[in-house]
């Protein structure tokens, strides 16, 4: 499979990721995003789990709510590429 296919395969996916500024490197963060849910279900509060985290994967508190804020963001699923990303056709 080729670049070009990968993308064709996944358009609407990658424009809806284009236009609402999804990094996709934040898929690495998404066990500490399914992680901070779980405890926040159990009833842990928010700053005893960024705490937490921030320990068992080395990184900071305010490294944690970053993460935590970008992942539980609003997602607008219109089919608009972002302004300046026009749309080709072959």
């Amino acid at each position: 499979m080729t670049n070009y296919e990968l993308l064709i395969m996944n358009r609407s996916m990658v424009e809806v990721l284009l236009s609402n500024h999804i990094n996709i490197n934040d898929v690495q963060n998404l066990q500490i995003y399914e992680q901070f849910m779980d405890m926040k279900k159990q009833g842990h509060k928010v700053t005893y789990i960024t705490v937490f985290l921030a320990h068992k994967y080395g990184m900071t508190d305010r490294g944690i709510y970053k993460i935590i804020k970008r992942l539980s963001r609003s997602v607008s699923v219109n089919q608009q590429p972002p302004s300046g990303v026009e749309s080709q056709t072959l």
